[in-house]
């Protein structure tokens, strides 16, 4: 083994393992009265974090009131809406994360290619770019949410649907067409932010051929130490994750790297495409992380 292949053994014990998340199924999601007994389980259980969830929630439905009639009275109108854009970018806040941009975003005509830590990265690069999100279809299922996600123009996808999967990307291409802006979390699951997880080579299929003029842009989400534990991995449903983070005192920051974007007509092949993508990610990724390795 010569000096470039051996470990380096002052990163012996990195990335720290991931919680065993095998087998696990998620469970139904409940319908409204068992939610709420939970949540009140839960408020009981700690009353200072269930005033933090309240405080934070009441904040985020004042903005929700806001926001979503105005976002469909302008969708309705035929105009383009910042109100989507505005609602990630106040409910980031509201839940205590302080975004901040490094790198300047593409504005149009523009994919955006990104690591993934939790549901709150659409909220985090949303209200970066304004773009709409390439989502799991079970996101479809949670009342409310399928709602924002809707009129963000989300477009949802089963990856075990091979005979769906041209209807997919005609719709991907669709809502493309009409916003120019689309991201994605091309690894298609969490990780913690300390290493970067196998993309999905068949979520670049919309790419081959590219729309014309259409760029890809990789992203890295770069979270602080508390971002990271507030990681949406191992075997914890959607639901505690979101009380974890709503409940933590203080806020945490994150920071989102745009980094250089190149045309996806330069590289032809979904694989290779998604190589180039996650190269420039892991090795952005790496630095933030004072050049630890990312696999």
């Amino acid at each position: 083994m010569d000096a470039k292949t051996a470990p380096n053994p002052q990163f012996s014990d990195w990335p720290p393992p991931l919680p065993d998340a095998s087998g696990f199924v998620a469970p139904p999601v409940p319908g409204a009265a068992a939610a709420t007994a939970r949540f009140l389980r839960a408020v009981a259980a700690d009353p200072v974090a269930g005033a933090r969830v309240v405080r934070r929630g009441l904040w985020m439905a004042a903005i929700a009131a806001l926001c979503v009639p105005t976002q469909m009275l302008w969708r309705a109108a035929g105009w383009e809406s910042p109100w989507a854009q505005r609602f990630l970018r106040w409910g980031a806040r509201a839940c205590g994360i302080r975004v901040r941009m490094i790198g300047q975003p593409v504005g149009h005509n523009v994919f955006y290619i990104a690591n993934h830590l939790s549901w709150s990265d659409a909220m985090i690069l949303g209200s970066c770019t304004g773009a709409a999100f390439v989502a799991q279809d079970g996101i479809a299922m949670w009342p409310g949410l399928s709602l924002l996600c809707r009129i963000n123009d989300t477009i949802f996808v089963n990856r075990s649907d091979r005979m769906g999967v041209p209807r997919q990307i005609a719709q991907l291409r669709a809502v493309f067409a009409g916003r120019s802006r689309v991201a994605m979390f091309a690894e298609a699951s969490c990780s913690d932010g300390r290493r970067l997880l196998p993309f999905k080579a068949p979520l670049f299929a919309m790419l081959v051929p590219p729309p014309p003029g259409a760029v890809i842009q990789p992203v890295v989400i770069d979270c602080d130490e508390a971002g990271r534990n507030l990681a949406w991995v191992g075997m914890e449903t959607g639901a505690a994750n979101l009380w974890r983070l709503l409940a933590r005192p203080g806020t945490w920051d994150v920071r989102v790297h745009f980094l250089a974007p190149f045309s996806p007509a330069d590289t032809p092949d979904r694989k290779a495409l998604s190589a180039r993508a996650r190269g420039a990610i892991a090795a952005k990724l790496s630095e933030t992380l004072g050049g630890r390795p990312v696999a």
